[in-house]
C-alpha cells in the first residue's frame, strides 16, 4: 500500500498545490530554460517550494487517498494525521527527514521547518521527459555590403624590380680593350709565321718574324714509357650491414564498443493510479500503460506522438477528467511488472524519463 509521501509526489504531476492538513503544503513554481555555466541548457522546471502555513485540509489529498486505496474519509485523516506526527517526531530526534525523493526537512532555532527541495523530478507537463542538454550552434555567415555595386577585383601584386644602371666607359676599361686586341694580333701573327715555316716558302725580308727559329716547335717529344704493373687479384670489398634493431610488437587497440559490455536497465519506474479517457471520450480499460510526456495541450501532445511515430513506436493519447493529455507507448499491460519490464527495454530510448499509468476504469 502506497504512503502518503508517494501520494504527494504523484499528485504534484497535475497539481499546482498539495496540501498535508496539520504540516503544511508543497506549491510548484514555474522556472524557464536556464543557461548551465557548462553550456548546457536545463529545460523548464516546475520547482517545489513548501508554505507551512498551509494547514487547513482542502479535500484534495484525502479524496485522493480514499480513492485510491478505497477507504473512507475518516479512515484517511487518521492516517495522515499519524504521518504527520511520525514525521514531526523523527525531526526532533534525528534533525532532520528525508521526504520521498522531494527533498529534506530540517527544523531552524526558532523552531520552524525548512524544506531542501531534492531538484530530482521535473514536474513540469508540458516538459516532462525532457533532460539536460547541449544545443548546437550554427552561425551563418553574412556577405559584406560595399559602398560600390561593382564587385572589387584584387590584382597580383608585381614586385618591381630596380632599373639597370647605364654603362659608363672609363679610360681604364679603353685601356683593357686595346690590350685585348693586341694579344689577339699577336695570336694570329706568331700562328702565321709558324705555318710559313712548316711549307718552307720564301718570306720576304721585310717580314720582322723571318729571323726567329720555330723549328723548336716540330722536335719530337721523347715519348713516354709506361709503365705495366701486374694486376693485383681483386680484394672482395667489405659491405657494413646495418644493424637492425628488433621492434617491440604493441598489441593492436581493441575497439572501445567491444570492450564495453552491455549493462542491463534496472531502472524502477513510478506507477500513478488515475482515470483516464481517450481524445474521443472512450473508457480506458483496466491496465498499466507506459507515458513518454504529459502536456497541458493536444497540439503539444500530438507534436510528440508523430516524432515518436516516426521512430516506430505504437502511440495512443488519454485525457483525465482533471489534468494533462498523456503520450503512451504501446498498448496496454496486465500487470505492473510487466510494465516495468517493458519500459527498462525502451528507457534507453527515452533517457528513462518515463512513468506506468495504472487505469482506474469505472
Amino acid at each position: 500500500m502506497a504512503t502518503i509521501p508517494e501520494h504527494v509526489k504523484k499528485l504534484l504531476f497535475e497539481q499546482d498545490c498539495v496540501v498535508i492538513p496539520e504540516f503544511g503544503g508543497f506549491i510548484g513554481n514555474f522556472d524557464s530554460a536556464t543557461f548551465l555555466p557548462s553550456g548546457s541548457v536545463l529545460p523548464p522546471r516546475k520547482r517545489l517550494v513548501f508554505n507551512e502555513m498551509l494547514q487547513f485540509d482542502d479535500g484534495l489529498l484525502t479524496n485522493y487517498v480514499a480513492t485510491v486505496e478505497n477507504r473512507s474519509r475518516e479512515e484517511v485523516k487518521v492516517k495522515v494525521r499519524a504521518f504527520v506526527d511520525q514525521v514531526r517526531s523523527q525531526i526532533r530526534q534525528q534533525q532532520q527527514y528525508q521526504f520521498d525523493q522531494l527533498g529534506v526537512f530540517t527544523q531552524n532555532v526558532e523552531g520552524k521547518l525548512v524544506f531542501e527541495p531534492a531538484g530530482k523530478i521535473n514536474f513540469h507537463g508540458e516538459s516532462f521527459g525532457l533532460g539536460e542538454f547541449t544545443p548546437a550552434y550554427k552561425r551563418t555567415a553574412k556577405a559584406a555590403v560595399t559602398s560600390s555595386t561593382a564587385p572589387a577585383i584584387l590584382e597580383p601584386e608585381v614586385e618591381e624590380l630596380p632599373a639597370p644602371l647605364p654603362v659608363s666607359t672609363t679610360p681604364v676599361k679603353r685601356l683593357s680593350r686595346w690590350a685585348a686586341a693586341a694579344v689577339v694580333v699577336m695570336a694570329v701573327t706568331l700562328v702565321g709565321a709558324w705555318m710559313t715555316g712548316q711549307h718552307k716558302t720564301t718570306l720576304s725580308s721585310m717580314n720582322p718574324v723571318s729571323a726567329l727559329d720555330f723549328s723548336w716547335l716540330n722536335a719530337k717529344k721523347a715519348e713516354s714509357v709506361a709503365v705495366v704493373l701486374p694486376k693485383q687479384p681483386a680484394q672482395p670489398i667489405a659491405v657494413a650491414q646495418p644493424v637492425v634493431k628488433p621492434q617491440p610488437v604493441v598489441a593492436a587497440p581493441v575497439a572501445e564498443e567491444e570492450v564495453k559490455v552491455a549493462k542491463k536497465n534496472t531502472m524502477k519506474f513510478l506507477v500513478v493510479p488515475s482515470r483516464v479517457k481517450t481524445l474521443e471520450g472512450a473508457e480506458v480499460a483496466k491496465g498499466y500503460y507506459i507515458v513518454a510526456g504529459s502536456f497541458g495541450g493536444v497540439k503539444s501532445a500530438t507534436v510528440m506522438k508523430k516524432q515518436l511515430e516516426g521512430d516506430g513506436f505504437r502511440v495512443q493519447m488519454f485525457r483525465p477528467r482533471k489534468g494533462l493529455v498523456k503520450v503512451v507507448v504501446g498498448d496496454q499491460l496486465p500487470t505492473a511488472a510487466a510494465a516495468q519490464e517493458k519500459a527498462r527495454n525502451i528507457g534507453n530510448h527515452f533517457h528513462n524519463n518515463l512513468w506506468i499509468l495504472k487505469s482506474l476504469a469505472d
